[in-house]
């Protein structure tokens, strides 16, 4: 198939859960066979006037803002699938029944994610298929290594995140110590350079952080806002972190977690990418 994969952002341009899964669907698409360009926000809009077998929509919410006219054409887009990763308030009302409406195929990334869109816009959301955000669990996986960490916070620093919570919790809970692996927008360190119980170590890679949380008690996560899946959550668990503090009723991996134990979870998480394509490859 020749696919138009249409996404605000690439990985190389941005790095975050989104852009990591799209990378490892896109790979796998292309080992399969298909070819598949790459749309993003500085992309040519020439680029809609070819010819596509597939149009998969993720993150939107530049280029529904930039350039109103792609978006219309992935909702007139005969083979439309759509991949959501986060909310979607960026679009109003109309404008997101539609792009769902369009959509041959729904993906969401937990039961938790498009129940809480169900409830919040409306029972209007059908061919829905639950596809986690796809995990390397050669490396985020247990093994049974002394903790080295009390509690983690490992990815982007932001108050939507609950940064602001977890600066609460260290102040109510001295006697816990809270190591944070990250980044953030401007001098994110200064944040936490007086709150004793706090160290902040910045950025690490993927297989950096498999090891922390492979040595860690706990991870802390308090988003303000609900997470549909939370890629730092997942893999805390599928390295066997024991403890999650924080919301984890807003969490969809911690959820899923839950209801489907480790085995299952490792599983679908693995299997993300191939069940992605298996199912639009049999539409």
């Amino acid at each position: 198939m020749r696919v138009l994969f249409v996404s605000d952002f690439t990985l190389e341009q941005r790095l975050g859960g989104a852009q990591v899964s799209n990378d490892l669907i896109i790979k796998e698409g292309r080992a399969r066979g298909h070819e598949i360009i790459e749309h993003d926000y500085t992309s040519s809009i020439i680029d809609f006037l070819s010819s596509y077998d597939l149009l998969v929509s993720s993150n939107l919410e530049v280029i529904s803002r930039e350039t109103p006219a792609k978006l219309d054409f992935i909702l007139k887009h005969p083979n439309h699938i759509r991949l959501e990763h986060d909310s979607c308030l960026y679009l109003d009302n109309t404008l997101r029944q539609q792009l769902f409406q369009s959509s041959k195929l729904n993906f969401f990334l937990s039961d938790f994610h498009v129940s809480f869109f169900r409830q919040s816009y409306g029972d209007y959301f059908k061919n829905v298929e639950i596809n986690y955000d796809p995990m390397d669990t050669e490396i985020f996986s247990y093994d049974d290594q002394e903790n080295k960490y009390d509690i983690v916070y490992c990815g982007y620093i932001h108050p939507l995140k609950g940064v602001n919570n977890l600066i609460k919790y260290a102040a109510d809970n001295p006697d816990r110590r809270i190591d944070i692996f990250g980044w953030g927008d401007g001098d994110i360190a200064s944040v936490f350079e007086n709150i004793d119980n706090i160290t902040f170590h910045g950025a690490k890679d993927y297989r950096e952080v498999a090891d922390i949380f492979k040595t860690s008690q706990a991870i802390y996560h308090h988003p303000v806002v609900n997470e549909p899946f939370c890629r730092m959550v997942a893999e805390a668990l599928l390295c066997g972190v024991n403890e999650v503090i924080g919301a984890k009723d807003k969490i969809g991996s911690y959820l899923e977690f839950k209801k489907v134990g480790a085995e299952q979870f490792a599983i679908k998480c693995s299997h993300a990418t191939q069940n992605f394509w298996n199912k639009i490859e049999t539409l």
